[in-house]
């Protein structure tokens, strides 16, 4: 299997919408910002924060993804500076925490539109439509997927506009200075760490990525700044004007305060991009976890059936619907208490991603980086102890936010370590020169064809 040119045709465009709806796809979510500490300190974390934590991470990401462009490239980079079966674990935390999060849209998309009352088996049929329907585009090329993605925001994100400009005769800056009396800290930053989550997502299809010098720097900043946008601007107007009181707003408040200020029609419109919103999400993610298991499969890390890709534009469908077998099983069930997966495995992904990119720049100086981040080592390493910091914060929150999360995100640890030692043979050949073109900046043609064995793909 070659990496051919063909391939390589996501431009700035797709990738920024491909990342933006793995982080955010709306501002829906982002109520409780406001509402736990009060609009003066919610607004401002929403400025400060994406600066301090959400830049240097991203733009490190965007060094290394243009420097390992080839499909799961975390799991490369980060193989390269913790050792391989670290790359192994990254990939695998990384994969499991996305999937079990992409099942619960289609399950939200039928909760939303079908009464409480309905019994489990037509419920069930629903669901079942819906992941089948939502999966079609993934499977058909990410050239589509990036089509449709931008339609989705358009419809997505123009309601919201509209929110801004009718909200805008009734805003009372005097709301915005406002300050809660019983600030929630824990949660405020909890919501943060959440809402700025999944730009690593990219590396999942950096094989797929046109230019890679030029694409991922401008594709992951133009998507922090579209999800900056989408969360600031209408909480700013929903804020100003503050109808609803901004302490009864809560996850899913949105189109109760669009009712309040633009009327019945607005708050309708709302409601249903938020539909769309979760179509985005999920469309956005299982293309993501194809390819991520696909890279996997290429670097020996996954069964090298999923390696399989098709089509004018290598479409990994093998991998694709088995991440669809994965969620018709989950909507089979009431899964909510292993969604503690998705919360404690995603975020000790981007940690260990983020010390791996640092380490990177300590223990291989001299890797051909295509495009680096205007900063020196030291410099870097000052940027990156909050992001760092938060990242081990948000880890043991949500690990040990109640046992069932840690038992849920234990077995998936332990698992994940069976895997390891049982199914996937560990990497020899340290110095194989099969794997040194996972080296190579992004302007040399990159062949992942594996001959035996078809492990040795990451450098211990």
């Amino acid at each position: 299997m070659h990496l051919e040119a063909s391939r390589r045709d996501l431009g700035v465009v797709a990738v920024a919408l491909l990342t933006y709806f793995s982080v955010c796809a709306g501002p829906f979510g982002s109520e409780a910002l406001v509402s736990s500490c009060g609009p003066l300190i919610g607004l401002v974390a929403l400025l400060v924060f994406p600066v301090i934590y959400s830049l240097p991470t991203t733009m490190l990401f965007a060094e290394l993804c243009s420097a390992f462009p080839v499909d799961s490239s975390f799991c490369t980079w980060v193989g390269l500076a913790l050792g391989p079966s670290m790359g192994f674990f990254v990939g695998y935390w990384s994969w499991l925490a996305s999937v079990v999060d992409a099942t619960v849209y289609p399950c939200l998309v039928v909760d939303t539109f079908v009464p409480p009352d309905v019994a489990w088996l037509p419920r069930t049929l629903y669901r079942l439509g819906v992941a089948l329907v939502f999966t079609i585009p993934s499977l058909l090329g990410i050239q589509l997927v990036g089509h449709a993605l931008v339609y989705l925001s358009f419809f997505i994100l123009t309601p919201f506009a509209l929110l801004c400009v009718v909200a805008l005769p009734r805003i009372d800056a005097a709301h915005w200075a406002v300050v809660r009396p019983d600030p929630n800290w824990t949660q405020l930053l909890g919501l943060l760490c959440w809402n700025f989550r999944g730009f690593d997502a990219t590396g999942a299809y950096a094989g797929a990525v046109a230019d890679p010098t030029r694409t991922f720097p401008r594709a992951m900043g133009l998507a922090l700044a579209m999800t900056i946008a989408s969360y600031l601007l209408p909480l700013l107007a929903a804020a100003g004007v503050n109808d609803p009181d901004y302490r009864t707003w809560s996850d899913g408040s949105y189109p109760v305060i669009a009712t309040a200020i633009g009327g019945a029609g607005l708050g309708a419109w709302i409601a249903l991009s938020n539909t769309a919103s979760s179509f985005g999400l999920y469309l956005a993610e299982t293309t993501a976890n194809g390819y991520r298991l696909a890279g996997m499969a290429d670097m020996g890390l996954a069964p090298i059936c999923f390696a399989t890709r098709t089509g004018p534009s290598g479409t990994p469908r093998r991998a694709i619907l088995c991440i669809l077998a994965i969620s018709v099983g989950m909507c089979l069930v009431d899964f909510s208490t292993i969604l503690g997966i998705t919360n404690g495995l995603s975020s000790l992904t981007q940690l260990v991603e983020s010390v791996a990119a640092l380490r990177l720049r300590y223990i291989h100086p001299d890797l051909p980086r295509p495009f680096q981040v205007g900063l020196s080592t030291p410099a870097l390493s000052v940027a990156m102890v909050v992001p760092i910091a938060l990242g081990g914060f948000i880890v043991v929150n949500q690990v040990c936010l109640n046992m069932t999360s840690l038992a849920v995100c234990s077995a998936a640890i332990l698992v994940g370590v069976g895997l390891r030692l049982l199914v996937i043979a560990p990497p020899e050949a340290a110095s194989d020169p099969e794997c040194t073109h996972l080296l190579a900046p992004s302007s040399v043609s990159i062949d992942l064809e594996l001959r035996e064995p078809v492990a040795p793909c990451i450098p211990p």
